[in-house]
This record gives C-alpha cells, structure tokens and sequence, in this order.
C-alpha cells in the first residue's frame, strides 16, 4: 500500500517540455486579458459616470450580464455558439475574449468607484488650468482613479491569472490543459495536479508581491 501511494514525479520531468510552453500560453492569455479588461473597464466606467443615461443604462447593462453569468459560459459561447452565425476564431481568441469581457465587466465597476473617489478638488484644479473633459479625464482623472483602484484591480488580476485554467475546457493548451493531457495518455493524476497547482499558487505569491511593491511606491503620490 506504501509503495502505491509512492508519487512517480519522473512523469512532471519528461512532461516539463509541454507545461513549460503551457505556462507561456497560461503568461500570455493572462497578460492579453489584463490589457483588454482594463481598456473594456476604463471605457465602460466612462460611460457608467456620463451623463448620458442610455450611456449609463448601456454599460450597467453588460456590466450586470457578464459578471452575473460564469466565465466558463462565456468561453463555451464564443467557441461553440458563435460558429453557428458564421463567426469562426481560434480557440485561444474565442476563450481570451470571454475572459476580457467577464473581468472588464467587474473593472467596469472597480474603476467606477475610483472614478467617483478622485477629490473635487483635483476636478477643480484641471478646470482652472483649462483642460478639456477629454483632457481631464485621460490626464487628471483616470490616473488617479487607478491608483485609487489598485488592490481590487490587482485581486481582479489574480482571478483573471487563475480563470485561464477554464481555457483547457475547449482544447487550449495552457499549462491546466496541457497537464490534462499528461494525465489522459499515462492515467496519474497526482502528480500533475500538484505541480500545476504549486506553479498558480507561487504565480499569485507573486503577482501579489508585485502589487503590494507598486501600491507602496504610489502611495507617496495619494493626496
């Protein structure tokens, strides 16, 4: 019985190849989903503060629909669904764009809580030295409604990062998918799970040290 229970992680070794470009696969969809959520937030929270209300309406609707709804629905959608109105991509696009769309839609309302936290004041100073509305939101208003926002946004990167496993559910080879088809051709589990596991937990030690570094350096600049 101890010798069964024994893990064989000479199977990690041969397999470290794969997960090794897995991992690059993993690095890039989380770093493709980063830019594109932070561009859907900072656009969608533009419009939740507008004074338009069908802007408004607009971005509270897709805002309520896609944070509501699981990502890996999303991901199912863009990839089976969306080829049966002629609409063909990639796997890794079709999974990317749902994760965009499912974290942008909870930075739409990260953002949009920094937008309303920026002082009065600075909205003030940006119209005393006369700078436009688009002027003052993109040079005054949006850099210190990141700042502001950035421990939610960095927890919403952490669940970006570990939201790419769901990829693997269509086929991607990110390192979850590549570690399941380890596991389908020599049937040991174990081992995989629990190398793929350590590399997303090291990974998000990470990325929060990260971030804590970069909230203390900007906190100087809090006012």
């Amino acid at each position: 019985m101890l010798a069964a229970a024994r893990l064989d992680f000479s199977i990690v070794r041969e397999a470290a190849p794969a997960l090794a470009h897995g991992a690059l696969v993993t690095a890039e969809i989380t770093a493709a989903g980063l830019a594109g959520s932070l561009l859907v937030g900072i656009g969608g929270a533009a419009l939740r503060t507008s004074k338009s209300r069908a802007a408004r309406t607009a971005a509270a609707a897709f805002t309520e629909f896609f944070r509501n709804t699981p990502p890996l629905v999303h991901i199912f959608f863009a990839y089976f669904a969306l080829p049966a109105i002629g609409i063909n991509v990639p796997g890794i696009v079709a999974a990317t764009t749902a994760l965009i769309l499912y974290q942008g839609a909870i930075a739409i309302e990260i953002i949009r809580a920094g937008l309303e936290a920026v002082p009065a004041g600075q909205l003030e100073a940006a119209d005393a030295l006369g700078l436009g509305g688009l002027d003052r939101f993109r040079s005054v208003v949006v850099p210190q409604a990141l700042r502001i926002s950035l421990p939610a946004l960095g927890n919403n990167l952490i669940s970006l990062f570990k939201n790419t496993s769901l990829v693997s559910a269509i086929g991607v080879l990110d390192i979850t998918g590549v570690a399941q088809d380890v596991i389908a051709q020599r049937l040991s589990s174990a081992e995989l799970y629990l190398t793929i596991g350590a590399f997303y937990l090291l990974s998000v030690f990470a990325f929060s040290a990260v971030l804590r570094f970069v909230e203390s350096r900007l906190a100087r600049y809090a006012t």
